[in-house]
């Protein structure tokens, strides 16, 4: 008996194979452009978790709590006013974030120091004129440091520590803390951390500041 050879082995040229890899390639670059711009930008912003209730004093003098800004997109940074290092240029960029974000009602700004034994607040209201900071908009807060720096790290997940009582390494400051800034939502809760010194961060706030308007408007309808 003889056996069934089967079909014939049909096979493909160098070149069939080319055309036929070439041919995955585009549907699959096809399909990264359909999931790219069919994916929302609000589903990159994540909930990271709720801002826990605080209550801090102004420079202004007056008390401010999370309560009063519920309702408003807010960005926070955390600063102390001799800092000799990235506090400047991370206040310009909050200044910068003003600027974009001048003719938004929604969206505020919030600055808490890390040094509250010397930054009074007469102290942070000098250091806010001095960046331009709109005391409507741009908030400068201080208060007792253990409650404050329990809420930076547990509340904001952001390093801090008071370097004094021992003596700084070379290129340590009286205080080290993150130089982030924190997006939070109108209902309290954290949504972003972005590079608070370099441009590409900014940019990338910005951007996730549009996406919550967006998110908030389209809860409205």
């Amino acid at each position: 008996m003889t056996a069934n050879p089967g079909p014939p082995v049909t096979r493909r040229s160098p070149y069939q194979v080319a055309i036929v890899l070439l041919a995955l390639v585009i549907l699959g670059l096809a399909w990264y452009e359909h999931v790219s711009t069919t994916i929302s930008p609000r589903d990159e912003l994540r909930k990271l978790g709720d801002v826990p209730p605080f209550a801090l004093t102004e420079r202004s003098g007056r008390p401010l709590s999370n309560n009063d800004l519920f309702g408003k997109i807010w960005v926070a940074d955390f600063i102390f006013t001799t800092c000799p290092g990235p506090c400047p240029l991370v206040s310009a960029s909050m200044a910068k974030v003003q600027k974009a974000t001048e003719h938004d009602p929604h969206v505020r700004l919030v600055t808490f120091t890390v040094d509250p034994q010397d930054d009074t607040p007469p102290v942070l209201a000098a250091y806010a004129d001095h960046f331009g900071a709109d005391p409507n908009r741009w908030f400068f807060l201080t208060g007792p440091e253990k409650p404050l720096y329990d809420l930076i790290e547990n509340g904001f997940y952001q390093a801090v520590e008071d370097n004094r009582g021992h003596p700084l390494e070379e290129g340590q400051f009286i205080v080290t803390h993150s130089t982030r800034m924190v997006l939070v939502d109108e209902n309290g809760v954290i949504r972003g951390f972005y590079d608070g010194i370099n441009a590409d961060g900014r940019t990338d706030l910005l951007k996730g500041i549009r996406t919550l308007e967006k998110e908030e408007k389209e809860a409205g309808e």
